[in-house]
């Protein structure tokens, strides 16, 4: 096989071996490794990754080969969004999913709400002397007195 450079990289061409060489230069480093070890590090098993000039099209996981080393972005560098399905988000043991947050309550330091439709999150609890209002659908909020005396 040539020695191509990315930019002229649009095929392969031929039948590769698994012991041809793949050199990736990021302009002062070099790294070499095998065909085999391209496939089995980086597309292994039914994994493959596309690239279109504005985004990675990815079908298979992103498992990284060492536990707990490497980050997604960085404190300068943050990804904007992040889409996940209503399974589990683990934070160290701990999962977290979305009926976890959907179900949650939380006692608020913002003002009490001054009308029924004012914005807030479900689950939220404000109070102040005479009543107790609690937000029960986002922006949906009731409020109950709350007794001077027992």
């Amino acid at each position: 096989m040539a020695n191509l450079t990315i930019e002229q990289l649009t095929s392969f061409t031929g039948t590769p071996q698994n012991s041809d060489l793949i050199i990736i230069h990021d302009g002062n480093n070099a790294k070499k490794i095998t065909y085999a070890e391209l496939l089995t590090k980086i597309f292994s098993g039914s994994t493959s990754l596309q690239a279109d000039g504005s985004q990675f099209n990815l079908t298979g996981h992103i498992i990284p080969t060492t536990n707990d080393v490497y980050d997604l972005g960085n404190a300068e560098y943050k990804f904007r969004d992040l889409y996940l399905s209503n399974n589990s988000l683990f934070l160290g043991d701990t999962s977290v999913t979305e009926s976890d947050y959907l179900n949650k309550t939380t006692l608020s330091e913002n003002p009490v709400p001054v009308s029924a439709n004012e914005p807030g999150t479900k689950g939220e609890i404000r109070y102040n002397d005479t009543h107790i209002y609690i937000c029960i659908i986002e922006n949906v909020w009731v409020r109950a007195n709350i007794q001077s005396a027992w």
